[in-house]
């Protein structure tokens, strides 16, 4: 996705914060937005894939480092990303939207 894209979305998830971790423990910077070569650049995933059926909303997506993005790939609802197990978790009353457990 786009720069502009990202750190719209920086925005509603972090507000004014520079740098922050994401769901697997990695390092990412607001700062690093549209930097593909930068160690902290922040890329949008679908949590349900597209492919799968995953839908473009809010709920469904999140920000997290290019390395977290590409270890999980097309994944769903379990994947490992930095050494750690996850589980995508339907938000109930809220189609389409999930939450990331750890170890489930």
């Amino acid at each position: 996705m786009s720069k502009s894209k990202v750190l719209k979305l920086w925005k509603q998830f972090f507000g004014d914060a520079e740098v922050v971790v994401d769901y697997a423990g990695r390092i990412i910077k607001r700062s690093a937005c549209g930097d593909p070569n930068s160690d902290f650049h922040p890329t949008i995933d679908h949590i349900n894939p597209v492919s799968n059926g995953g839908q473009n909303i809010l709920g469904n997506l999140i920000i997290c480092h290019r390395d977290t993005n590409a270890e999980k790939g097309y994944r769903f609802p379990h994947w490992k990303a930095n050494g750690r197990s996850f589980k995508a978790i339907h938000v109930p009353g809220n189609p389409g939207c999930y939450t990331i457990k750890e170890g489930v």
